[in-house]
């Protein structure tokens, strides 16, 4: 049973020179992979999982911040060494915001303060176990993606006053 999930034939496809240089690390060659393919459907299993393991252990320990949107909320999370800092807008009402929709993030401040909306900040903070990873894979299963960098939670956290 793998840590997280099996990745999926389309992830499977698009690693296919990783995959290969994985099963090349477990001495499996061209051949020995053909042949494991035809007669031993549980090694192939154990194989895939183990390699959807490793793909994920090293993708989630590179992430460093984390973001959901939704209509009128716009959620941004640190991930620390063993912590998960969440700070988050609120939009309340009738709003012409619609955080799902494009826009630049540097006007985003600048927004919500000349703006007439009225709004919250969410904060929060979860302490996580010895696998924080765990908790970064479970909040991308449940929709939250990777942000490329920290300025969506700078933004926020200036505007929270923190």
């Amino acid at each position: 049973m793998p840590k997280y999930r099996l990745l999926t034939e389309k992830e499977l496809k698009d690693l296919r020179q990783i995959f290969i240089n994985f099963l090349a690390a477990n001495s499996i060659t061209s051949d020995d992979w053909q042949k494991i393919k035809q007669n031993d459907s549980k090694r192939v299993g154990e194989l895939l999982e183990n390699f959807s393991d490793v793909v994920f252990e090293k993708s989630l320990s590179n992430i460093k911040y984390l973001e959901k949107r939704e209509p009128q909320r716009l959620y941004a999370y640190k991930v620390n060494k063993d912590s998960i800092n969440l700070l988050g807008i609120e939009i309340k009402g009738e709003s012409p915001i619609d955080f799902t929709l494009e826009f630049e993030l540097s006007a985003l401040k600048k927004t919500m303060i000349n703006s007439d909306v009225d709004y919250s900040i969410i904060k929060g903070s979860k302490r996580c176990g010895d696998d924080i990873k765990k908790d970064i894979f479970d909040l991308l299963e449940s929709g939250v993606f990777i942000s490329k960098d920290n300025m969506l939670y700078d933004i926020i956290k200036t505007l929270s006053g923190v």
